[in-house]
């Protein structure tokens, strides 16, 4: 495809000779620009990334207080009330993990989509997203169903923009290219939110750490 085509593509003219089955069709409903297809789906998916910034800092704020109420049980000695809420923060910690690699694998595909824009290289940049976005989504199907509902809604306009962009020929979006970038974007999501979960969450005390500490401060105060 020249340049020129893919120009016509992202910009389309104004005057174009079109059927009347197709001036009918395009009067009735027309067919955003593909420039602005991809717009709006970047705008989509960053207001996406928002709702999980504000679920993720709902949970570090309850993740702070179980492991408070961890560490006082071990203090006082507790064992049996400490694993219980310890078991109830490694459920909560588990829900932070998806929500982060969700959220760092959505920002990777906003910046392919970015990418898109500016060079219009479907194959190589928008075919990954879109496999990775589709992928992302279902892990938040049981626990933020409004939110896998906007994704899944948002690769489906991709793929029709796709089609569009490609002369309505659908573009293969199982094969070993796109696989292996779409695997790359979520595998860097993931190296990422391990990192996150490490500096937001700190890992918990073992009783004897909790004891040993405890019997220190005992003889501190007793010279």
């Amino acid at each position: 495809m020249g340049l020129e085509s893919w120009a016509k593509k992202w910009n389309p003219p104004e005057s174009t000779t079109e059927t009347v089955g197709q001036k009918l069709r395009n009067f009735i409903s027309p067919p955003p620009p593909i420039r602005n297809q991809i717009i709006q789906a970047v705008y989509r998916i960053q207001g996406q990334i928002s709702k999980l910034d504000y679920s993720l800092a709902k949970l570090q704020s309850y993740d702070k207080m179980l492991f408070e109420k961890v560490v006082n049980s071990l203090v006082e000695g507790d064992k049996s009330k400490a694993t219980m809420y310890a078991n109830e923060l490694a459920e909560v910690r588990k829900m932070a993990k998806v929500i982060i690699t969700v959220r760092y694998a959505l920002e990777r595909v906003r910046l392919r989509l970015e990418t898109a824009m500016v060079f219009g290289d479907v194959n190589a940049t928008l075919a990954p997203a879109i496999v990775a976005l589709k992928q992302v989504a279902g892990h938040l199907k049981g626990m933020m169903p409004d939110v896998f509902t906007e994704l899944m809604e948002v690769d489906e306009s991709l793929q029709a923009a796709m089609m569009q962009m490609t002369a309505h020929v659908p573009i293969a979006l199982d094969n070993a290219y796109v696989s292996e970038e779409a695997s790359k974007i979520l595998k860097d999501a993931s190296i990422v939110a391990e990192q996150r979960l490490k500096e937001h969450f700190p890992d918990l005390p073992s009783f004897e750490k909790v004891a040993a500490q405890g019997e220190r401060t005992s003889e501190g105060n007793g010279k």
